[in-house]
């Protein structure tokens, strides 16, 4: 999976234990420390992405569904068509990356999609995005 780039400001000692950690081969470089602290961290937050994924989390609309995930989710053309063939829309609660795909259209977006809160990246047309913004600013 490709990964995205942080940066971190640490203190001259923090960096240094990391470094003296490196050389006693703890790890094979600071990323690999940075990693490594992130998830142990992240996993100390288990049941509060639980709860995140909840349906309680959300009560949908009549006629709505509620989409979650964790890693990685796509919306395709064909979803988007029976979403709107059949009068439903969807709220999308995703953690990791949601693809929107790219034959999708802003109207489409609007016409199948409630609310849609992204904890990590989306990658769909700039028409899109703009789209999802508006619907979550409380414009259709």
């Amino acid at each position: 999976m490709k990964t995205e780039k942080v940066s971190v400001n640490l203190s001259p000692t923090e960096l240094g234990q990391i470094d003296l950690l490196v050389e006693r081969g703890l790890f094979d470089g600071r990323s690999d420390f940075m990693r490594s602290a992130a998830r142990k961290s992240l996993e100390s937050y288990a049941s509060d992405f639980q709860q995140f994924l909840e349906p309680e989390y959300l009560k949908g609309e009549e006629g709505s569904n509620l989409i979650w995930a964790v890693g990685i989710a796509e919306l395709t053309k064909g979803e988007v068509t029976r979403l709107i063939n059949k009068g439903n829309k969807i709220h999308v609660r995703i953690i990791g990356l949601y693809i929107i795909a790219k034959n999708i259209t802003p109207d489409e977006i609007r016409q199948s999609v409630l609310s849609c809160k992204i904890y990590g990246k989306l990658m769909a047309s700039d028409e899109v995005k703009e789209a999802l913004r508006d619907i979550e600013a409380g414009g259709n």
